[in-house]
């Protein structure tokens, strides 16, 4: 493009396009609130990991949008069976806010390679009538991790759980 082909009409869209990545990042960016405060009732997160061919914990937590936190320890935990505790709104939004801020929407359903004896790591989440699901066998990407053990960090699993 030279000089002569820039003429206003172009530099109104160049302004238009800017104004419209602006506006995304500001609803969309890190520092949005996910999702908007009337929904939050209606999330449920879940975390299950199982066992492996050694003593890998096998449990599973479900995170309601109210702050009602499920635990169900299975085996190779501390404590088998369920047990229910809360955490704050504040904590589901900080959850749900990581989910999207990590792309998780954006991610195979599914981490898997020819290999056995692993522990599997399964996620979801369900908001505002959408549901995702990924399980983590092998290899899957770091940002999936760091959730995981989010989930496990705010729901203070470790004291069900041990180690």
């Amino acid at each position: 493009m030279d000089k002569d082909s820039i003429t206003p009409p172009v530099i109104a869209g160049l302004i238009v396009g800017i104004g419209l990545v602006v506006s995304f990042a500001l609803q969309f960016g890190p520092a949005a609130t996910y999702p908007p405060s009337k929904s939050i009732n209606n999330v449920v997160i879940t975390l299950e990991r199982t066992v492996c061919f050694g003593s890998c914990p096998d449990y599973s937590l479900i995170v309601y949008g109210n702050g009602t936190l499920i635990y169900e320890g299975r085996n190779f935990v501390e404590v088998i069976g369920r047990q229910s505790s809360n955490i704050s709104q504040e904590h589901v939004q900080e959850l749900v806010r990581a989910f999207y801020v990590k792309g998780y929407f954006t991610l195979q359903d599914e981490y898997s390679a020819p290999v056995t004896d692993l522990p599997t790591t399964t996620t979801s989440i369900s908001i505002d009538g959408r549901y995702k699901q990924v399980i983590n066998y092998y290899g899957a990407p770091e940002q999936l991790i760091e959730l995981e053990n989010m989930i496990d960090d705010i729901a203070e699993s470790e004291r069900w759980v041990g180690q």
